[in-house]
C-alpha cells in the first residue's frame, strides 16, 4: 500500500471521530471537528477510507517576535500501523507546509507518559523547552 497524506475532508469526519477516540480517548463530535478543519490544517493517512494516522496544525502568530508558527496536536498512528513510516510521512508533509507558509517554528506539548513519542520528536530535532504547563479548568 502506498502511504498518501491528504487533508481531512468533511466526508471523513466520522472515521476521524473513531480515530481520535481510539488513539487519544477523547469523545469528539462532528460539529466541533467541522470547526476544527475550517480553522486548522488536519492531515491524515487513510487505509480503505479509514483514518489510520493524523496530525493537526494550528497556525498561530507570536506577536512579540513577529513570527508565524504551527502548534501541533493529535499526531497519532493506530497501533497496527506503527513503525511503518506513517508518522514520518505526516511529518515530511508538515515540513513542506512550513516552507510553503513561511512558518518559523513548530511547537507542541506532550505528556511525560508518552515516552515513545518523545523519541520520535527528538529524532526530528525538536528541543525540550524549560517550561511547565499550568492549566485551570472551569465548568
Amino acid at each position: 500500500m502506498s502511504i498518501e497524506v491528504e487533508t481531512l475532508k468533511k466526508k471523513d469526519i466520522s472515521s476521524y471521530i473513531k480515530f481520535i477516540d481510539e488513539i487519544f480517548g477523547y469523545e469528539a463530535n462532528a460539529e466541533a471537528l467541522e470547526k476544527m478543519i475550517k480553522k486548522n490544517k488536519v492531515l491524515v493517512i487513510k487505509d480503505n477510507e479509514e483514518v489510520v494516522a493524523s496530525v493537526a496544525l494550528e497556525e498561530r502568530f507570536e506577536y512579540i517576535k513577529n513570527q508565524k508558527y504551527y502548534f501541533i496536536s493529535y499526531l497519532g498512528v493506530k497501533k497496527e500501523y506503527r513503525r511503518k513510516g506513517y508518522a514520518s510521512k505526516l511529518f515530511k508533509k508538515v515540513e513542506e507546509l512550513v516552507k510553503e507558509n513561511d512558518i518559523k517554528y513548530l511547537e507542541l506539548t506532550l505528556g511525560n507518559q508518552r515516552r515513545i513519542a518523545h523519541f520520535f520528536y527528538k529524532d526530528k530535532q525538536f528541543k525540550i523547552k524549560d517550561t511547565m504547563v499550568f492549566v485551570k479548568f472551569y465548568n
